[in-house]
């Protein structure tokens, strides 16, 4: 050691002793580890950025069980299950606005049909009761459903129970501000109290 870390360093002592127990306690496997870092540090310091490989890489060199491939499906299956849920939602709000067309929509509410301002009937089924909002999804995915529509049901105990709302659409995924797609204006019926 030298004298100016010694000096410098209140901890000196318990270092010292830390160094010392570490010593005396090691396992074979730690103190080979520390023999392969000295080593490969000692000959990698008169070599470049890149260094050569000897043997072959061995990622994903394990025996793989017969099983294996059918829980890689399922994890697959399962990883794109949000996305396929999303992409069939967003067909079918594309298959309502194509069967009305801006040009055939009438500025009145109708019960199947769009009007001017993008707004249908659906139903949906309750997904969340909270405090300031609620949340349902429908064939044409998420609903918003903000507190002062009229859901005055306790938070929680509806969850997927089913409810008529009026909606306006909000955008398609990439350009609406919101999180939602749908946004709820009027609650047309509301699931009967249990």
């Amino acid at each position: 050691m030298n004298r100016y870390y010694e000096e410098s360093n209140p901890y000196h002592d318990i270092d010292e002793v830390c160094d010392y127990l570490d010593s005396q306690q090691y396992s074979p496997e730690e103190l080979q580890a520390l023999h392969n870092l000295v080593v490969h540090y000692n000959t990698s310091l008169d070599t470049d950025e890149y260094e050569q490989f000897i043997d072959d890489i061995e990622f994903g060199k394990f025996t793989m069980d017969s099983r294996d491939d059918e829980y890689f499906r399922m994890l697959d299956r399962q990883e794109m299950m949000g996305d396929m849920y999303a992409f069939e939602d967003e067909n079918k709000t594309h298959d309502l606005f194509a069967n009305n067309p801006w040009t055939s929509r009438s500025n009145n509410s109708d019960s199947t049909r769009v009007n001017k301002r993008s707004e249908t009937t659906i139903d949906a089924q309750i997904t969340h009761v909270g405090k300031n909002y609620s949340t349902a999804t429908s064939e044409y995915g998420k609903v918003f459903i903000p507190r002062p529509c009229g859901l005055n049901l306790p938070i929680g105990k509806y969850e997927g129970k089913a409810l008529t709302v009026r909606v306006r659409y909000q955008g398609s995924d990439g350009c609406r501000v919101s999180a939602m797609p749908w946004r709820t204006i009027a609650i047309v019926k509301q699931p009967e109290c249990v």
